[in-house]
C-alpha cells in the first residue's frame, strides 16, 4: 500500500470517529439539558412553597408579638369557664 492510501484511510477513520463522538456528545448534552429543565421546575416549586411558608411564619410572628396567639392558646387550654368561676369565687369570698 502506498503512503497516500494509508493517509486517506487514516483520515476516513478519524472523520468517522469525530462524527460519532460529536453525535454522542450531542445526545449527552440533550439529556443534560432535559435534566436541568426538570431541576429548574423543581426549584421553582420549592421557591413558591418557601414564599408561602415565609408569609405564614411572618403572620405567626405578628400574632406572637401582638400577644393574641398566646392569649388564644391560653384560653384554649384554660377555658373560658375557669376564668369566670375564679372571679365569682373571689367576689363571693369578699362579700361574705
Amino acid at each position: 500500500m502506498g503512503e497516500i492510501l494509508l493517509t486517506n484511510i487514516f483520515f476516513i477513520i478519524t472523520s468517522v470517529a469525530v462524527i460519532v463522538c460529536t453525535l454522542f456528545v450531542c445526545v449527552i448534552l440533550y439529556h443534560v439539558i432535559k435534566i436541568l429543565r426538570s431541576i429548574r421546575k423543581i426549584i421553582d416549586r420549592v421557591e413558591e412553597g418557601s414564599e408561602v411558608i415565609a408569609e405564614d411564619v411572618s403572620l405567626l410572628r405578628a400574632y406572637v408579638v401582638e400577644g393574641s396567639l398566646v392569649s388564644q392558646i391560653m384560653s384554649f387550654f384554660v377555658g373560658g369557664k375557669a376564668k369566670n368561676t375564679s372571679r365569682r369565687k373571689s367576689k363571693d369570698i369578699t362579700n361574705n
